[in-house]
């Protein structure tokens, strides 16, 4: 008998650090609206994980990281949603033109207690305080 319970979605976000400083989206599109995140969206059949972590941070945001680094899974659960995120960290490379797409509304620099003050104040997607931290640490060490 086949499987018809719903299925976790597989994603990708990608956490981009310039001068200890993390770039954030604003969620453009519900659910999520007006929540700071980072570049990010689902996985497409046949592509790899890093492959799509690039393509979502230049779709969303318009950068170019160099050397991506595996930094953590996240798990992002509620009544009615349920995805696993493949989250990578890298650094800012020179020359990239920052701007605003696809379903962000805006770009943000922030320090790790900027999100940590948003997060506090329910303006970001549950967990990224912990993800930004693991992100920036990982960043520090390559």
């Amino acid at each position: 008998m086949p499987e018809t319970s719903p299925r976790p979605l597989l994603g990708v976000s990608c956490g981009l650090v310039a001068e200890d400083r993390l770039l954030l989206v604003e969620r453009g599109r519900p659910p999520l609206a007006g929540k700071l995140s980072l570049p990010g969206g689902k996985l497409r059949f046949g592509e790899a994980v890093a492959a799509a972590a690039r393509r979502e941070l230049a779709e969303e945001t318009g950068a170019v990281a160099d050397n991506l680094a595996f930094v953590t899974l996240h798990e992002a659960i509620d009544p009615d949603f349920h995805a696993v995120i493949a989250v990578f960290g890298g650094r800012l490379m020179a020359g990239s033109e920052l701007a605003a797409a696809d379903d962000a509304a805006a770009l943000h620099w922030l320090a790790l207690a900027d999100i940590e003050a948003a997060e506090a104040a329910g303006r970001t997607t549950p967990g990224l305080y912990d993800v930004a931290r693991k992100v920036l640490a990982t960043c520090a060490e390559n």
